[in-house]
């Protein structure tokens, strides 16, 4: 198996968040699935059983989140889809690893509700001010969807200049599918109003803030279908050749993130159903626990610092109702993407991305790939060979898959060295210059020997 090492991050990260919540299982210090209780609480058959619930819910999460992980073999030596389908699945595997425990916490609050079980300092949460904040909800509005339309008609307008089906159709197709995406937006829109509780401010309040969560979630949607079309358009015409399996898991990968949305938006808005639906609409009476969302998330804006100790894990988090705690937290996201967006199209450029060599007339041999483009004059050439064995060595600073390696290497006996090779597909042309080595080669030896003999008969005699 091809690019099998990328699989230890996940691995790491799979035990360290399994163990992490499972123990939460084992109560410290009164703390249990977030949530302090009194001695007795713990001893409480309504808890026993929880306990059981949630061992047997998180280790069928586990078992499913490993499953998940199978189509990551079936990729075998697509590198950049290896990559990309890793980076998806982390994400949705931080994401959804807190579900089964925020299922548990809410259960077990509402118990200690119900039996008074309140521990240390008692405060009163004023729950009217959040619900009329709520039952202020509008929809987002409908010109949004011209963001989308502008992206999609911009396509159709260039192709009546250019002639060019492939881009004209591209443009229709995506604007279907925001046409599609602004029905369903109406249609959400006037969704038949749900009944929660006996609290009519209750009601008003968890669905309007249902539809405004849905009305933001459409525009978005028809935004990536619009750049998703013009990406594969640019794919298609650049003459890829990508296979049909490739293409079909691109396009399962790509699915995800529109199905990973809705199931997010799905949950907002079930933890707004089960956060008020219970409530009176008046007051809560609750201790420090009410500071912790879904007992992991610190909110207290009557406390100045940013950052906090963490109540499940090791470490500290940050206090969300503090400028300096969204900063960091927001910032962190926004930090991850902006690293792993560009290494992830870098990957995809890089399997689709041959190195090019070309020869001009001064002898100037002229390597063309992405990051590491190498040049130097036939007239500095100490020695070329022809070899049948790639020498062994490291990176330094490249790219090196089961596939390929291209950029610069340390290689045992040749020292500095710059790779551009197909690897297990000798032959390798050798090149040898003052103080590093350069190696090149093509996927068809037949290519291969034919370059190393033009390249050999332009050496200056």
């Amino acid at each position: 198996m091809s690019n099998l090492f990328l699989i230890i991050p996940v691995v790491i990260v799979y035990i360290s968040i399994i163990v992490m919540y499972l123990k939460q299982a084992v109560p410290s210090n009164q703390l249990l699935f977030g949530v302090t209780l009194p001695k007795q609480g713990l001893k409480d058959n309504s808890i026993k059983q929880l306990q059981a619930e949630y061992k047997r819910n998180y280790t069928l999460y586990a078992v499913i989140a490993l499953l998940t992980l199978a189509p990551f073999f079936v990729l075998g030596s697509y590198f950049s889809l290896s990559l990309i389908y890793l980076f998806v699945w982390i994400a949705a595997f931080l994401y959804t690893s807190k579900l089964p425990f925020n299922s548990i916490h809410r259960k077990a609050s509402r118990i200690k509700r119900e039996n008074d079980w309140l521990v240390g300092e008692k405060r009163t949460i004023r729950i009217d001010a959040t619900i009329t904040q709520l039952k202020k909800s509008k929809l987002v509005s409908p010109y949004w969807f011209i963001i989308p339309a502008l992206l999609s008609f911009m396509p159709i307008l260039i192709s009546l200049s250019n002639h060019d089906r492939l881009l004209r159709m591209t443009g229709i197709a995506s604007l279907a599918m925001s046409v599609v995406l602004y029905v369903i937006f109406t249609a959400f829109g006037q969704m038949k109003t749900k009944v929660y509780s006996e609290n009519h401010d209750i009601n008003a309040a968890i669905n309007r803030a249902a539809r405004r969560y849905w009305s933001m979630l459409w525009p978005l949607l028809a935004v990536f279908e619009s750049i998703n079309a013009f990406v594969a358009y640019m794919i298609l015409s650049s003459g890829s050749s990508l296979t049909f399996t490739q293409w079909m898991i691109g396009i399962v990968m790509v699915s995800l993130i529109p199905l990973g949305s809705i199931f997010f938006v799905h949950n907002k808005v079930r933890a707004l159903e089960e956060n008020l639906a219970d409530t009176d609409g008046e007051s809560i009476l609750t201790d420090d626990d009410g500071y912790w969302i879904n007992g992991s998330t610190y909110y207290n804006p009557e406390d100045p610092s940013v950052m906090v100790p963490k109540r499940m894990g090791m470490g500290t988090t940050v206090n969300m109702a503090t400028r300096g705690g969204k900063w960091i937290q927001y910032g962190s996201i926004l930090f991850a993407l902006v690293i792993i967006i560009p290494l992830a199209a870098f990957a995809v450029h890089s399997d689709q991305t041959s190195p090019a060599i070309a020869v001009s007339d001064t002898g100037v041999v002229a390597i063309d790939y992405p990051l590491y483009d190498y040049s130097f004059n036939l007239s500095d050439v100490k020695s070329i060979t022809l070899e049948q064995e790639l020498p062994s060595g490291f990176r330094t600073n490249g790219t090196a898959t089961a596939e390929y390696a291209r950029g610069n290497f340390s290689l045992e006996k040749l020292g500095a060295a710059k790779l551009y090779v197909f690897k297990n597909t000798p032959p390798y042309i050798h090149i040898e210059l003052d103080g590093l080595a350069v190696i090149f080669n093509d996927k068809e030896a037949a290519k291969t020997e034919a370059l190393f003999r033009m390249l050999q008969a332009r050496l200056p005699q």
